[in-house]
């Protein structure tokens, strides 16, 4: 498995959290959990070469080779297959307020779902796929979908919201620990205005969000060491207790995190190490 960072343009880094294509040329290895956790970002996935199927707890679907599709936050665990085949997946994952500035609905229509990109954008986006679907290489595809991203934000199809902006803002700065109430003084407005504009704008409630953020931040350093005692000592300064947090991580990844840490989840560790 090989995952390569692509470097956006200035003008849309802002909104981007990463950028990457994705090769394996059996496929997903089947030994692999190939358990994907969330982390508070949107997604705009392309499976270039071979589909991809996703199943959560509640839902799947299967995105068929060449469909470009748009993937809203999810406050479960994924687990991702395909067939025994080169798969090739070139992906964009937007700051929890970045996919806002490229579509016009409401994100919250979005929230667990994986919808095609052409039924969100309508002919753009079936343009889009279709060009794509068309490109004779890697590179090609990787930048017909980085020029339509430029494009969009050149169009200036959403402006950024301040309010929401300033408050991940706010949560990052404490570490994901700001009590949602306080946040809401600081940026002098109602909890039910913040609420609104999250849903709109993010695709869920500052709370949500908050939890999903802590937990990533979290997982992102167990990525990396592969320890779950660190992780567990982590999490008190999230956590009201270890059974809190064991609650919070058996949601978000299936898992206990003894038992997270005895399987092999290579394919969704790679996503959280830093890459060259």
């Amino acid at each position: 498995m090989l995952l390569k960072i692509v470097t956006p343009a200035a003008e849309i880094a802002p909104y981007i959290h990463q950028f990457w294509v994705f090769e394996a040329q059996a496929g997903l290895p089947v030994a692999d959990a190939r358990v994907v956790v969330p982390n508070g970002r949107a997604k705009l996935i392309v499976p270039w070469r071979n589909g991809l199927t996703a199943r959560g707890s509640s839902r799947g679907r299967h995105s068929p080779e060449g469909e470009i599709v748009l993937v809203g936050l999810w406050d479960q665990p994924t687990t991702l297959s395909s067939t025994a085949e080169r798969t090739v997946t070139i992906g964009v994952e937007f700051t929890p307020t970045g996919l806002a500035q490229f579509v016009r609905q409401d994100l919250d229509e979005i929230f667990l779902e994986i919808a095609p990109v052409d039924a969100l954008l309508g002919r753009i986006g079936a343009t889009l796929a279709a060009r794509v679907a068309e490109a004779g290489t890697l590179g090609e595809a990787v930048e017909l979908v980085h020029r339509f991203l430029v494009e969009r934000v050149r169009e200036g199809m959403a402006s950024q919201d301040r309010l929401v902006t300033a408050a991940v803002a706010a949560m990052s700065a404490s570490n994901f620990t700001l009590p949602i109430h306080e946040l809401a003084d600081r940026l002098d407005c109602s909890r039910r205005h913040l609420q609104t504009l999250f849903q709109r704008r993010v695709g869920t409630t500052p709370k949500r969000l908050q939890a999903i953020l802590a937990f990533e931040r979290l997982y992102r350093r167990y990525s990396v060491h592969r320890d779950h005692r660190l992780l567990r000592d982590d999490a008190l300064e999230h956590f009201y207790d270890q059974a809190h947090f064991i609650h919070a991580f058996k949601r978000f990844t299936g898992h206990s995190p003894s038992r997270f840490a005895e399987i092999d989840n290579e394919f969704g560790r790679i996503f959280y190490r830093p890459q060259s």
